[in-house]
């Protein structure tokens, strides 16, 4: 066996944090099958209550996927047939796909280089009279500068809704993702910072109201929307995934700290300019890494110089929905330089809980050493791209 093949680091391990929790999850799986109690029951209910604590919500609805969170929370704010939602091109298919499938049509607001959001400053000049939401996407678990946001969405009286998918534990000046729009919506898919071990999301709400009608609409209850009579659908989640996710959020923190240590030590290593920024704890920021990124001009030299060292790595997002089938459904409000950009030199590296130090060191010396002798040959733009 190779050095490098010995020596593979893997992008996820699902494995190893599951382990410790083997013991609790074996015992609830038993309490549950002995119960028959199987969907919406008491673990349902408990882990609402939790996570809407955790995320400073109202209330919290349980759904079966991140995707259908993201549908029914769309549905509930009114998107339909002729409605506009603006939103980023640079991020995975759903949050686009959810606008479709309701009729909508996704607007897209290119991104920020340093941090890979959609830009604020451009949010205003993309709204128009079909205007009905504005869908911030916490990318890799880096909060949206939402101050903007709330007071473009609060003059032009729209819907804030959050796709929060992977951002579950991030804040922003002191407030946690989730807590700012009319709803939020997360995913639980097992590679998230909380996972469950199969399908499910959730729905954050700020009114009681939107709560009730989204547990309607999960449980196959019509609900009134706008004068207009919806069809409720089979949202539900079950009871195995929400008690595995309850074990897993009470490690939640203890696993945060594991990432939160490979990416100091990533930072040390890699060069400011070819990364996101240290979030600015002072200010109340928080980054969860849900990825860990980095960018280069030449990407795909790196990403095989890692592979040959037996090192696994992730392209996002490749291309970007403008340039996806899916796109000549959405409406470009401008440019997309930087979604472009982003595409095609973004790549991530491993981070999760069971990384070892000696990996991520290893990873972040290579990393770092390659991008260093790039910004040798090409000296780096002020907007962080070489």
């Amino acid at each position: 066996m190779s050095e490098a093949v010995s020596n593979r680091v893997r992008r996820y391990d699902l494995v190893t944090p599951m382990i410790p929790c083997r013991g609790e999850i074996m015992a609830g799986f038993e309490r549950i099958l002995m119960s028959g109690q199987y969907i919406l029951g008491e673990e349902v209910h408990a882990l609402e209550r939790e996570m809407a604590t955790a995320c400073g919500a109202a209330d919290a609805v349980g759904v079966d996927s991140g995707s259908s969170a993201l549908h029914v929370a769309l549905e509930l704010a009114g998107v339909g047939p002729g409605v506009e939602v603006i939103t980023t091109p640079y991020t995975f298919l759903a949050t686009v796909e959810a606008i479709v499938r309701l009729g909508g049509t996704p607007v897209l607001v290119d991104i920020r280089p340093h941090d890979l959001n959609f830009d604020p400053a451009l949010v205003e000049a993309a709204i128009t009279p079909r205007t009905r939401v504005i869908l911030p996407v916490h990318i890799f678990g880096a909060p949206c500068d939402m101050d903007p946001l709330l007071d473009i969405a609060a003059r032009h009286g729209l819907d804030l809704v959050e796709d929060m998918a992977q951002a579950f534990g991030s804040f922003h000046r002191g407030r946690p993702c989730g807590s700012f729009g009319r709803m939020a919506c997360l995913s639980f898919y097992p590679t998230k910072n909380l996972p469950a071990m199969g399908d499910a999301g959730m729905v954050f709400c700020r009114d009681a109201a939107d709560a009730a009608a989204l547990r309607q609409l999960r449980g196959h209850e019509a609900v009134r929307i706008d004068g207009r009579l919806h069809s409720g659908w089979n949202y539900r989640i079950d009871e195995v995934q929400a008690m595995v996710i309850r074990v897993r959020l009470a490690r939640f923190l203890d696993e945060q700290r594991d990432r939160d240590r490979v990416a100091e030590i990533y930072n040390g290593l890699i060069p400011a300019t070819h990364r996101l920024a240290a979030a600015d704890a002072a200010r109340g920021d928080r980054v969860t890494h849900h990825q860990y990124w980095v960018r280069s001009r030449r990407r795909d030299e790196l990403q095989r110089l890692l592979a040959g060292a037996g090192i696994d790595t992730g392209l996002y997002y490749h291309p970007p929905i403008h340039r996806h089938p899916l796109g000549q459904q959405c409406r470009a409000a401008g440019p997309l330089v930087e979604a472009e950009r982003a595409g095609a030199e973004v790549l991530t590296l491993p981070i999760h809980p069971a990384l070892p130090e000696a990996a991520a060191r290893r990873i972040g010396g290579l990393v770092g050493d390659f991008l260093r002798a790039e910004t040798t040959a090409a000296p780096v733009s002020p907007g962080g791209r070489p």
